[in-house]
């Protein structure tokens, strides 16, 4: 059954990958964005305080671009990100705002589903080595981010519950790939821009650390296999296994084909490791890393940019 997809956030990059699949072409995208710029989305900085009657223009808005009779919410919207560990009152301010606007607007349209992207490797702990913890094990946030999320979580659960709405959240691992307008994102993207132009890669963590890694492509994957499979509640979305920061090392030298040096600003152990399990036995898929091909295909859309600028 073709939807409408109201997507909050439309300019984040991972629903700009998300946008790309020909599923998304074959429904009717609603998107909708802080930045002003595309006469066919929807302005709106749900960032920001709003009253009930901006909420209503919104609603009006989306009320309009309606073709289909069911509609799906998909939250993207988050300002700041993991390494930012503070507690900035105005990181938390945006990011309470749009969950409250969020609400807001759902409360009123009532969407048949809606899908909120949180974070995996904030919400576990990372000293683990052999430990892939699941979605009940109890979330213990490891910096301002994952608190922001797990509140969000909880504000959209309770929502869901009282307004028996469905809800889907997607724990994400450690999103990966290219985005030419943010090329340099990303621990992989960095440390291919360092080894392309012949400097140390600085490493934050030990080599021996593990990651739970999913690129772009694979995250639009789970959204859209969650949108046919009709999940409900909490789930993790990442690899299949986690890997060490050596491998990826080792993939970026031979991949550059060119010896790397590295700059060891912290020894200490990370393992971020997840148990997709729940997703994986609810849908039938498993989503392999394929660590060498992504870092290729990375790496000459790097190269093919910069040959462009």
């Amino acid at each position: 059954m073709k939807a409408n997809i109201v997507i909050f956030g439309k300019n984040s990059i991972i629903a700009q990958n998300f946008i790309k699949d020909n599923y998304c072409k074959k429904n009717n995208i609603i998107g909708i964005s802080r930045n002003n710029e595309c006469e066919d989305e929807i302005y709106c900085d749900i960032g920001k305080p709003l009253l009930s009657e901006e909420i209503e223009k919104i609603i009006n808005k989306i009320k309009k671009k309606i073709i289909y009779e069911q509609t799906i919410f998909i939250l993207f919207s988050w300002y700041g990100g993991p390494r930012i560990t503070a507690d900035k009152d105005d990181i938390w301010s945006t990011n309470m705002n749009i969950i409250q606007n969020f609400i807001a607007i759902s409360r009123i349209i009532s969407p048949s589903r809606i899908i909120f992207l949180s974070s995996a490797g904030s919400l576990y702990p990372e000293n683990k080595k052999s430990f892939n913890f699941p979605e009940t094990f109890k979330p213990i946030p490891t910096n301002s981010y994952g608190k922001q999320k797990l509140v969000s979580e909880k504000l959209l659960t309770y929502f869901a519950e009282t307004q028996k709405q469905q809800l889907t959240i997607l724990r994400i691992a450690s999103a990966y790939g290219f985005d030419k307008r943010f090329s340099d994102q990303g621990v992989i993207n960095k440390w291919l821009y360092s080894a392309i132009n012949s400097k140390k890669i600085q490493l934050y963590n030990s080599k021996e650390s593990q990651i739970n890694f999913i690129s772009f492509k694979n995250i639009s994957r789970s959204i859209i296999i969650s949108l046919q499979n009709e999940l409900n509640g909490i789930y993790n979305v990442g690899s299949q296994k986690s890997v060490s920061l050596e491998e990826v090392i080792e993939e970026i030298q031979n991949t550059v084909n060119k010896k790397i040096e590295i700059e060891e600003l912290n020894n200490s152990d990370r393992f971020f490791n997840i148990d997709t399990t729940k997703f994986n036995s609810k849908t039938g898929e498993i989503f392999q890393l394929n660590l060498r091909e992504n870092i290729k295909l990375i790496y000459e859309s790097i190269i093919k940019q910069s040959s462009q600028n």
